[in-house]
């Protein structure tokens, strides 16, 4: 084993905390976490937040889309995804113009400079999401991504009403 994955191990082996296997949802989210930590600082690179990364995923693909769309897809309150694309328009990646359909309705768009750092971060992402994989066998990232799966199927039918 090379010896700059020894001490990656050793640090991370160090820096965990003694949590019980049991405790599924904590380390589900430990490990969403430090992914999201890593994308977040490869992005500041970019002038980002992992959040403007994510605005600006919704709207590659050239189709404008409300504030309100946004924030449902992006999980966070109308008041947050204006802020997030108030500071996405200050920068020049995206802009506002009224809806065709509906007047009152303003509509969110990539510009140019939006379209180019939207795929910077894309590949920033992949990159990150590739060097996980590659650092998993063939065999542990497929039963990871199977056991993730089926966690998420099976979490929705649990029955909470019992005590126990």
């Amino acid at each position: 084993m090379p010896q700059s994955k020894k001490i990656r191990e050793s640090a991370a082996a160090q820096s965990a905390p003694v949590v019980p296997p049991q405790m599924l949802g904590f380390h589900l989210k430990r490990a969403e976490q430090s992914i999201v930590a890593r994308k977040a600082h490869g992005v500041r690179n970019l002038d980002l937040t992992e959040s403007q990364c994510k605005v600006l995923g919704y709207l590659t693909g050239g189709v404008a889309k409300s504030c309100t769309q946004l924030s449902r897809e992006g999980l966070v309150t109308s008041q947050t995804m204006t802020g997030i694309v108030k500071n996405l328009e200050a920068k020049g990646l995206v802009e506002r113009h009224a809806s065709p359909d509906h007047g009152r309705v303003m509509l969110v768009s990539l510009t140019p400079a939006g379209v180019e750092r939207a795929a910077a971060a894309k590949s920033l992402s992949e990159r990150v999401e590739r060097g996980l994989r590659e650092a998993l066998s063939e065999d542990d990232y497929g039963q990871l991504v199977k056991l993730l799966d089926r966690v998420a199927d099976l979490a929705p039918g649990i029955d909470v009403t019992t005590s126990e």
